[in-house]
């Protein structure tokens, strides 16, 4: 679904300077918003993990759950932004079972995409465990070339 062709004639849409953030980590419900024009930053934390771009959907997972914001958004670049507030988002869903398709989607894809990033992890993990194991192995290995230590 081409979110920016449905909503690109909309007319409560909102600009946002480069370096302006849209929302913050933990901030309370709010509406979601439809990226039109321009790039932004969702970060976790400190952490950037999607950059967006036109046609991106940003806050819907607090209109989803009813919880306050799991991520921050900052504009890159100068952008326009389309709210949709809960009575809106609730009306497109009923009557526009593509729209709810479609965040079910973006929702999916980044479950998945945070679940990669989990496994990533866990390798590098894994990875330094075994380097600090033979690391340390090495710094206490028994000087005899049959690995026992004089009586």
């Amino acid at each position: 679904m081409n979110l920016v062709y449905h909503f690109i004639h909309a007319r409560n849409t909102r600009m946002l300077e480069a370096g302006t953030v849209l929302f913050e980590e933990d901030d309370p419900v709010g509406p979601m918003y439809v990226l039109l024009e321009g790039t932004a930053r969702i970060l976790v934390g400190e952490h950037v993990v999607e950059t967006a771009g036109p046609g991106t959907l940003v806050g819907e997972m607090a209109l989803v759950d009813d919880l306050p914001r799991s991520a921050t958004v900052v504009a890159v670049s100068h952008c326009r932004v389309l709210p949709i507030g809960r009575t809106e988002f609730d009306l497109l869903v009923r009557e526009k079972p593509q729209f709810a398709r479609h965040v079910m989607q973006v929702l999916a894809h980044r479950l998945r995409r945070m679940n990669e990033v989990f496994s990533e992890m866990k390798a590098a993990q894994r990875e330094a465990g075994e380097l600090f194991r033979s690391q340390h192995a090495r710094k206490w290995r028994a000087p005899h070339a049959d690995d026992t230590i004089p009586m």
